[in-house]
């Protein structure tokens, strides 16, 4: 079925993207909504269909976008000047040099050194050993891993760059083919999704849970509601047994060609004979790695920034005498594709934030419902679902987080509810950028793997955040009175 939806959209997606881009323009706009904010909306709503039908190549829309950006929107704000458009190149190319894609760049350097000299396979090879025997194992090794380092590691790309080597090592472990396997489809999409599910389930776990708290600070102030180990008391628990329901999932909508790894765990004993004792190059790749880790977990105490770290273990991992790549063996290996669709993908959201062109349908949206005839729960489990799907539209989730919890406050104050027990199970939601590549950078790190589709991960994750809706209303109705949330 994906593979002829995919057939399909690479033959109509661009004939559908300009249907879609079009029927938004001529559609009549709100009298508040500015020329400027429908224009973004327009290429926002055809770039969405280009990305989910691959109607032309990711690096391709890009260009796309960024020639809209620069020859028919012009500006952020649709200044003119002599009754001519303002048109300017930083507005158009704004996120094409941003730290965030450079921060994918160098985190495949860092994985690709991981991989080179063997590290990876060495650490999935014992991972296996441990837990990974079976596919439902190696998916739970890896979702495992990635909780445990979640509450130290605020960068929540950092985080899922780390984990694509180990990927990767036990994908080749199980000799799964890129954009065959259908365990290559499980273990790859578990990541991405793992990085969302682990991000939400700690403070710490992502840069959005703070940004999306500070909301919730400015208006009552801090209390026990907004400390770190309260968030961990209430998102922890539940994120905890979502993932097993990631992989159980996972597991039935691609189920894996093989029961067992191949040649049961007799196969990992010998490959791990087989490639010896751990290399100088293993030993010093394996140093760089920590170093980034470490710095990247502990960043709230040096203040350096993500992308620097990651370009200090890059330039280790090249430096003559003590680094163990060459650039030659690198270049070859870095989807440059994806940074291309990055950068544009950046430079869009960046557009849709500044002009406020999201905000604008998000308020619509919520306008619309009646809230003021709802009960409290009824619509804190309708929020809670909003919340979730709402991360189809979002290219970042600390932009939604900076947008959406003054606005889930605004509510709660005018409905007269204790705004931080209303708000903090909303905010808590704010990782889940499950759905769609652009939505996180994570999801672009993993699907630069090749293993599955931008559809498969749309389909997933559709199933999966439904279920996740239900687990958190349960959550609400049985943990959160438990502690006093709800």
């Amino acid at each position: 079925m994906a593979n002829a939806f995919e057939t399909w959209g690479k033959k109509y997606g661009l004939i559908l993207s300009l249907l879609v881009g079009l029927a938004i323009w001529f559609y009549p706009a709100p009298p508040a909504m500015t020329i400027t904010q429908h224009k973004l909306l327009t290429i926002f709503g055809g770039a969405i269909v280009l990305w989910i039908t691959i109607g032309v190549n990711f690096a391709v829309s890009s260009i796309f976008t960024t020639v809209l950006l620069y020859f028919w929107v012009g500006n952020v704000t649709g200044q003119v000047k002599d009754g001519m458009l303002i048109r300017s190149t930083d507005f158009a190319l704004s996120q094409f040099s941003s730290a965030s894609l450079w921060l994918l760049v160098t985190g495949f350097v860092i994985s690709i050194a991981m991989t080179k000299t063997g590290v990876a396979k060495r650490l999935s090879l014992h991972m296996i050993r441990l837990l990974g025997r079976t596919p439902f194992g190696a998916i739970m090794a890896s979702l495992l891993t990635n909780y445990l380092i979640a509450p130290v590691t605020p960068a929540n790309t950092a985080r899922t760059a780390a984990m694509l080597p180990i990927i990767q090592g036990i994908a080749e472990a199980y000799h799964a083919v890129p954009g065959k396997s259908n365990f290559g489809k499980a273990i790859a999409l578990s990541a991405a999704f793992g990085g969302n599910i682990t991000g939400s389930a700690f403070l710490t776990g992502t840069i959005a849970n703070p940004a999306a708290l500070s909301a919730i600070i400015a208006a009552v102030g801090a209390s026990t509601y907004t400390s770190w180990s309260y968030w961990a008391l209430a998102a922890a628990p539940t994120n905890f047994i979502i993932l097993f329901v990631t992989a159980w999932l996972l597991i039935k909508l691609f189920p894996p060609e093989i029961k067992q790894i191949p040649g049961g765990i007799g196969y990992v004993e010998q490959e791990l004979r087989t490639i010896g004792p751990m290399s100088a190059a293993e030993k010093r790749a394996i140093l760089y790695f920590l170093l980034a880790l470490g710095l990247w977990a502990t960043d709230r105490l040096h203040g350096f920034n993500s992308t620097m770290i990651a370009f200090l273990a890059s330039a280790l991992v090249f430096f003559p005498r003590i680094g163990v790549l060459d650039w030659r063996e690198s270049q070859n290996h870095l989807p440059w594709e994806l940074f291309m669709y990055f950068g544009g993908v950046l430079t869009l959201g960046d557009a849709l934030m500044k002009s406020k062109s999201i905000e604008f349908v998000i308020k619509g949206l919520l306008a619309s419902l009646g809230l003021q005839a709802i009960p409290e729960m009824t619509l804190l489990f309708c929020l809670i679902g909003f919340t979730i799907f709402s991360h189809i539209v979002w290219s970042t989730t600390t932009a939604m987080a900076g947008v959406m919890l003054p606005i889930y406050v605004g509510i709660a104050q005018a409905l007269g509810f204790d705004v931080a027990r209303f708000c903090l199970p909303l905010a808590i939601m704010i990782g889940y950028a499950l759905f769609l590549p652009f939505n996180t950078m994570g999801n672009i790190i993993f699907l630069g793997t090749g293993f599955y589709t931008v559809s498969e991960q749309l389909k997933s994750s559709l199933i999966l955040g439904a279920i996740i809706w239900g687990l958190w209303i349960i959550t609400a109705l049985t943990w959160w009175k438990v502690i006093g949330l709800t």
